[in-house]
């Protein structure tokens, strides 16, 4: 499967996986300051026990709007 796939893939899955849609993801982390890409994928991994792939994902997807 190709990364473009993939990522909608997990996109589609992501309430499944993680009980929310990743706009209300980006939402939580766009409501904190975070200065690094790291630093979100932590807090996901961390507050709400996301695996990597999806805390990647959400933390790409934030600074991108």
């Amino acid at each position: 499967m190709n990364p473009l796939s993939m990522e909608k893939a997990m996109i589609k899955n992501m309430v499944e996986k993680t009980g929310r849609p990743i706009d209300e993801w980006i939402e939580i982390v766009n409501s904190k300051e975070f200065n690094k890409h790291s630093e979100i994928v932590r807090f996901l991994k961390k507050d709400y026990s996301m695996t990597h792939g999806y805390a990647n994902l959400i933390a790409r997807k934030s600074k991108k709007k």
